[in-house]
């Protein structure tokens, strides 16, 4: 039986879209700490809505990560990313945009949750390299549709 060969040491664009990959599987699966992780301790994140208004944003990860499992706390989600456009900017920075799509269901949602989200976008994104791998440090949704509803009865 042969192991398979990984080029991830050798490939920081691949490192990169494997960990924009496991970003989309860990917060879908509440892997909070791989999922925080993922991100420069002094992140700066901002989030868009489809007119270019400012939703959210974060200077640090930990206001990030309480704002991000508050918000899908009992909740089931669905995030996918397409289309990446990746530049290896140097040794130690690479800039990503990404497509996305994402999905948020709660049956029963808390005050101030919707029962449905459902978005569009793209992440703007620069990554840097760290000893512990590529983190994000910064990250800016531009939402193109964002649609909410709160109806009930909508099932996850």
């Amino acid at each position: 039986m042969t192991n398979p060969v990984s080029t991830e040491q050798t490939d920081p664009i691949g490192e990169v879209r494997r960990a924009k990959a496991r970003y989309c599987r860990f917060i879908d699966t509440r892997q909070w700490d791989d999922f925080a992780a993922l991100f420069m301790p002094d992140v700066g994140i901002r989030m868009l809505d489809p007119d270019g208004g400012l939703i959210a944003a974060f200077d640090d990860r930990d206001a990030f990560m309480a704002v991000t499992t508050a918000f899908l706390q009992g909740a089931r989600s669905s995030h996918h990313i397409h289309n990446e456009e990746i530049d290896l900017i140097s040794v130690s920075e690479i800039s990503a945009v990404w497509a996305m799509e994402d999905i948020v269901v709660n049956a029963a949602p808390a005050p101030g949750q919707p029962a449905r989200m459902h978005g569009y976008g793209h992440y703007h994104e620069t990554w840097k390299r760290t000893p512990q791998g590529w983190r994000i440090a910064r990250l800016e949704l531009r939402r193109t549709i964002l649609e909410f509803n709160d109806n009930q009865e909508t099932h996850p």
